[in-house]
């Protein structure tokens, strides 16, 4: 039975992280129960309580009296977020994790019948191999948080910066020592610290446009 009742709040917190990451629910924008679980097919109870865990979290920003709304970000949040994503990678890389690493993955298709690479994506999901093969819940879930939040900075990335896909596409190599995959990772966040201000007006541009 508690099973049961545990898989609609799930549900919600999985399709809400979801949302936030796509920046489907950009910075500013409130977090609405009863707009959510009319979206998602479920009762508000569960919704309302994806919505404090993701509070709770620090994702989500709980007005007392107002609601939830999606925190904004200025230009030293956005700085401050890579780094942490950064550190959460390191760790997540240390020669005594090695062994833990997941088995690489295939290289990327150049086939023109496959799907156009994505190269925010498919970042993305290699940093989260990379995490996840930790097995560190605390590790796993902290960097989760970060992802989320960084996810509508990530997808105005290409207003700002050039070469997305030269960068992704180097990141994703498999056949590349430990001291070039780390010199990758350590310039990826480098670039997108030194243009937090850039990415951070871009962001609260991109927000006024959508009307939030």
């Amino acid at each position: 039975m508690a099973e049961a009742q545990a898989e609609p709040f799930q549900m919600a917190l999985t399709a809400i992280r979801d949302r936030l990451l796509r920046g489907a629910l950009p910075p500013g924008a409130r977090a609405t129960a009863v707009d959510l679980a009319d979206d998602l097919g479920l009762s508000t109870t569960p919704v309302r309580e994806a919505l404090s865990r993701l509070a709770g979290e620090g994702v989500l920003e709980d007005r007392r009296g107002q609601g939830y709304f999606v925190r904004r970000l200025g230009a030293v949040d956005v700085a401050d977020l890579y780094r942490r994503s950064l550190a959460h990678l390191l760790i997540a890389l240390e020669p005594r994790r090695s062994s833990r690493m997941p088995a690489p993955t295939a290289e990327v298709s150049s086939d023109p019948e496959e799907p156009p690479f994505d190269p925010v994506a498919s970042v993305e999901d290699r940093y989260r191999q990379w995490v996840g093969a930790t097995g560190s819940r605390l590790l796993i879930g902290a960097f989760r948080v970060v992802q989320i939040q960084l996810g509508p900075v990530r997808r105005i990335e290409a207003q700002v910066l050039h070469d997305l896909e030269p960068e992704a596409r180097l990141l994703l190599q498999n056949d590349v020592s430990r001291g070039e995959r780390l010199a990758a990772l350590r310039q990826f966040h480098a670039v997108r610290i030194r243009e937090s201000d850039r990415l951070a007006a871009a962001l609260e541009a991109a927000t006024r446009g959508s009307g939030k």
